[in-house]
């Protein structure tokens, strides 16, 4: 309790008190003794206490970053997703356009060559 400090020690301290104050003041110093030491314990236990409170904040605000990467990430994901249905889509319309990319129907290419005959009539009109 005490360190170092022996059974030797202690009594050559109370021996010490006993001369100094003397008997009859002994039980008001004890009384002093006693209640310093309580006031010094629970400022320990209130610094303690109040150190302990930090150290749980610094981990809530570390664990408040993380959940912000985490739905940065998420977004990020939202994003990979987009851009992976828009590839599909464009993969599925390729694939139905039997003709290729770059050819139309032969009814769409008549429809063409009339709406441009009837431009050219109307032209000479």
């Amino acid at each position: 309790m005490f360190g170092s400090i022996g059974f030797p020690e202690l009594l050559l301290i109370f021996i010490v008190v006993l001369l100094v104050f003397g008997p009859k003041k002994l039980p008001e110093f004890a009384k002093l003794l006693g209640k310093t030491i309580r006031e010094f314990r629970s400022t320990i236990d209130g610094a303690k206490a109040a150190i302990e409170d930090e150290i749980y904040k610094e981990g809530m605000t570390s664990q408040l970053k993380d959940i912000g990467k985490d739905v940065k990430d998420a977004l990020d994901i939202y994003g990979d997703v987009d851009k992976s249905v828009k590839d599909i889509g464009k993969d599925i319309k390729d694939s139905l356009n039997i003709y290729g990319p770059d050819e139309k129907p032969a009814a769409a290419k008549k429809k063409n060559k009339d709406v441009e005959k009837s431009k050219d009539d109307e032209k000479s009109k």
